[in-house]
């Protein structure tokens, strides 16, 4: 939103130059499976039976609308490409006409395919081909290693196919460039970097090549890191990134397609780097930081350089894409269409935003004493069928889990947190407007507000059949 002092986005910075950006833009739950899915069909988690990424097989079968299935309806060609992260695109049955993306990432069959660390990291360098991808897509598609080249590339041959078809068509990329562990090709890990860092962070964020090392990792305390070094990684993937969405887009201009296409630069859920003593992402609502998204919108019908600054939920974008396309949006998506507030200047959206904690994979710092707990994540794992292999939670543990959900509600300038404890439940107030970083509870002197924010949340909450989760 123009506050970073580096400029590691310039081309994105033009396009929210000629389109709309909402700077405010939150996602249900910080975790990829339920972000994912919640801006793919317009429902709260709760709706669709996703609140996590380790869901059994009978949760992939979804009840509730997707935007592809819509489109579809209206003669539209759907495509879904992605390297390691974007899995849950195929995992569920969202009904894209075509889709290019690896398997599910959660699933044991995967894991012992890919054999010891060091032996699939030594494969790696011999995988980034053609052949990789077909004959060992467990180790093409390795955690932690983006495809952004390869992505980029397989992208604009699709759009080259979709311009020379008459079918209107629906594309959803989803790069793995700016995921931890914050890799990146040359020279671009070098671009921000300190030149005489020779720590065990130079090329990427350090003992992260492992799931479960990153399950270790959540619990280690800001000082465990490199954490100057981290961030100056992560910079450099938001400049692949950003050169990458430019060869995208001048490609679309050579396809003649600029201007009537639609095109939405998003993301799943933004990263926690010690705004609230952890790292990651889900881990807390407090913290804005991984479930406040970029949402931006470059159409020909969008009056240039929008900036919205009031708060919009990612749930709302599926009926803005439909609203745009001349489509009545599904009345059971729980979202709203934003194209009245892209239309009209003078308009705000003024709507209420939840966000939940995603499952916490260790102990973390700063957790309130008595906060209501669940075993380590290892210890919640299970493999319900061993045809599929496929990794959820134990289901003795998934009420607990769902109980044990910070949880908030944001209108306006307030924002009220609810944190459950094993006796009762903690709440907190936070003026947006004045303490962005959610710094100061002043919920004492403002009681009035955080009453009526919490018998909102809690209207919220009966939705999911959720209460008593908080008393």
């Amino acid at each position: 939103d123009g506050a970073y002092s580096r400029n590691v986005a310039p081309y994105l910075k033009h396009m929210a130059e000629q389109g709309a950006l909402f700077t405010q833009c939150y996602v249900p739950c910080a975790r990829t499976a339920p972000s994912l899915l919640a801006l793919l069909t317009g429902s709260w988690p709760h709706r669709m039976g996703v609140r996590d990424n380790f869901v059994p097989d009978e949760a992939t079968r979804l009840s509730v609308e997707t935007l592809p299935r819509v489109l579809k309806r209206h003669g539209y060609y759907s495509a879904a490409l992605s390297d390691w992260c974007g899995a849950d695109m195929g995992k569920f049955d969202l009904g894209f006409d075509y889709s290019d993306v690896p398997e599910d990432q959660w699933n044991i069959k995967l894991f012992l395919r890919q054999g010891p660390k060091d032996l699939r990291l030594f494969l790696s360098l011999f995988g980034r081909n053609r052949f990789g991808k077909y004959f060992l897509p467990e180790i093409y598609y390795l955690g932690g290693v983006p495809q952004t080249d390869e992505l980029g590339l397989e992208a604009r041959h699709l759009i080259s196919h979709c311009a020379a078809q008459s079918q209107p068509f629906f594309l959803n990329v989803f790069f793995s460039t700016t995921h931890g562990p914050f890799g990146s090709e040359y020279p671009y890990y070098t671009r921000f970097a300190d030149p005489n860092y020779q720590g065990e962070s130079k090329f990427v964020m350090a003992r992260l090549t492992d799931p479960w090392e990153i399950i270790r990792r959540q619990a280690e305390p800001r000082e465990a890191f490199d954490l100057d070094q981290i961030i100056n990684l992560y910079d450099g993937c938001v400049a692949r990134f950003d050169d990458e969405v430019k060869q995208i887009m001048d490609h679309l201009g050579r396809c003649g397609l600029t201007e009537n296409t639609i095109v939405v630069v998003y993301s799943d859920h933004g990263l926690e780097f010690f705004e609230h003593q952890t790292w990651g992402q889900g881990n807390s609502v407090i913290s804005d930081v991984s479930n406040r998204i970029p949402l931006l919108i470059r159409s020909p019908m969008t009056r240039q350089g929008r900036k919205i600054t009031h708060p919009v939920r990612s749930i709302d974008l599926a009926p803005t894409l439909l609203d745009m396309a001349g489509i009545t949006p599904s009345p059971n998506m729980d979202g709203v269409s934003l194209k009245p507030f892209l239309d009209d200047p003078e308009s705000e959206p003024d709507l209420d935003i939840f966000s939940e904690t995603g499952i916490w994979l260790a102990d973390l710092p700063g957790t309130p004493a008595g906060h209501l707990r669940y075993p380590k994540l290892l210890d919640l794992l299970t493999v319900r069928d061993i045809e599929t292999g496929t990794i959820s939670i134990k289901p003795e543990y998934v009420d607990i889990i769902v109980r044990a959900k910070d949880r908030m509600i944001r209108k306006g300038r307030w924002k009220l947190v609810c944190q459950p404890l094993a006796n009762g439940y903690l709440l907190k107030l936070f003026d947006m407007l004045n303490d962005p970083g959610c710094a100061t509870d002043v919920l004492e002197a403002h009681r009035e507000v955080a009453d009526q924010l919490w018998e909102e949340l809690q209207k919220w909450l009966q939705q999911g059949r959720l209460l008593p989760v908080c008393e």
